[in-house]
Order: structure tokens, then C-alpha cells, then sequence
């Protein structure tokens, strides 16, 4: 790739909460319109310093500065998630832990293209002329078998297993990336969030709230009416609008 700038702007925002029933946060999350970079980490939950590790990836991205082209921010991005992953393993193998894992999700944005990399169950959609579409495929033992159709998606969201990962950084020494790259227009709205926001609202209810106001205000209406209706688990929602 060597997609170069075109004259765009963003305006984003982002909020983050425990929920009703966690008393420790352990989301991470990554607003940063002036490097057109943002993420959202999810510190796996019941696993030790699952913060940590969300403020560790959060805090490497930040690193990396503002990029020129999409293809060089890829890269950087995937070698950040690297060597993060590198990290936490030899943490948790120095403490004698199974393990200390976070999800994450990142955007970049350079020019009239995005591109999306994302490890775990944290997730992006894109708002666009009305229509909500999830962009990321969790990384999940429930989505393996909605892709293999044995689950249909109804069923997933119902199943026993739908919290297990699959894949998260720090869990192996061979860890995978994913990466979609997206043109932009302009009107864009996405929405990156941990699963504490898609346990609570279903993609119609999502949808409503993210077709108005601004950024801060959607990103928190998010929130509370994630809380309103169980609030299981940390909750974080960034939006970021797109503006040719």
C-alpha cells in the first residue's frame, strides 16, 4: 500500500466505563485525531493486570507518531502489537501467571482510506447513509463456529461460550493480526467499542443512538444506555466522524 494524504479532517471522542458490576476498568482507549489514530483495548477479564496490558498497547500506539502513508502505519502498528505481545508474555512467564492478554482494535486514517487491525472481540462499525456495518469478525470460539455454520448468529449471542477468545495479545508466542483497509467518505461515523457495549445493545439499538449529536455525546449515550440495561462489563466507546 502507498495510499498518500488527501485534504480531510475528523473531529472524534471518547468515553469509558466500569459498568454496574466490575468494580476495576480494565478498557483502555486511544483518541488521537491528530495523529488519525484511534483504539479501544479490552484487559481480559479475571486474568491478572488485564489493565496493564490494555494501557500497555494503548500507550505503544501513541508512540508512533503521525503517518504519512497507510502502508508504513500498518506495519508500525502490527510491529507495536508485536512486540506488546512479546512483553506480556514474558511478564506473565516472569510471575509464573497463565496469562496477561488484552483485545484491541485500531483505526488509522490517512487520506480517503482507513485501515482497521484488530486481535480479540473489540470491535468497529461504520455508520454510512443510514446503514450500520460491523467491519471486524471477533476472534471468539462462538464466531469460528457461526463461520463454519454451525451457529447462526442469533444463537451466538445466546451461547455459553460467546466470552471465549480465540485469539488475544499476550496468549501466544504466534499471534495474528487482522487487517481491513476501507476508503473514506465523507459523513463517515464509526464507532470502535470493547464487547461491554455489543453484550448490552443489539446492532438496531446501536444504530439509533449513533446517528446523532456530536461525538462525546453519542460515545456517552452509548455508555449509559449500555449501563441502563445490564452494564456486565467494562464499557468503552470511541467515535470518530470523517469530514472531506
Amino acid at each position: 500500500m502507498s495510499l498518500r494524504p488527501a485534504q480531510m479532517h475528523w473531529t472524534s471522542a471518547g468515553a469509558t466505563h466500569p459498568g454496574r458490576v466490575r468494580d476495576v476498568n480494565q478498557d483502555a482507549y486511544l483518541d488521537r485525531p491528530d495523529l488519525g489514530l484511534w483504539a479501544v483495548a479490552d484487559g481480559m477479564g479475571g486474568h491478572s493486570d488485564g489493565g496493564m496490558a490494555s494501557r500497555m498497547l494503548v500507550d505503544g500506539l501513541v508512540r508512533m507518531g503521525r503517518p504519512g502513508l497507510l502502508g508504513s502505519a500498518v506495519e508500525s502498528v502490527r510491529n507495536i502489537l508485536q512486540e506488546v505481545n512479546r512483553r506480556l508474555l514474558a511478564d506473565a512467564a516472569a510471575r509464573g501467571d497463565d496469562l496477561i492478554g488484552s483485545t484491541i482494535v485500531a483505526l488509522i486514517a490517512v487520506g480517503d482510506h482507513c485501515a482497521i487491525l484488530w486481535v480479540g472481540d473489540s470491535r468497529v462499525y461504520r455508520g454510512r447513509d443510514g446503514d450500520l456495518m460491523q467491519l471486524t469478525s471477533d476472534h471468539t470460539h462462538v464466531q469460528d463456529l457461526v463461520d463454519k455454520g454451525l451457529l447462526t448468529p442469533e444463537q451466538a449471542e445466546q451461547h455459553p461460550l460467546s466470552n471465549v477468545l480465540v485469539r488475544a495479545v499476550g496468549a501466544d508466542a504466534e499471534m495474528a493480526v487482522d487487517l481491513r483497509v476501507e476508503s473514506l467518505r465523507d459523513g463517515d461515523r464509526f464507532l470502535l467499542c470493547s464487547d461491554g457495549l455489543v453484550k448490552e445493545l443489539r446492532p438496531d439499538a446501536i444504530a439509533g443512538i449513533l446517528c446523532g449529536a456530536e461525538p462525546g455525546e453519542v460515545a456517552r449515550k452509548l455508555i449509559d444506555a449500555a449501563c441502563n440495561v445490564g452494564g456486565r462489563d467494562n464499557i468503552t466507546a470511541v467515535i470518530v466522524d470523517i469530514h472531506f
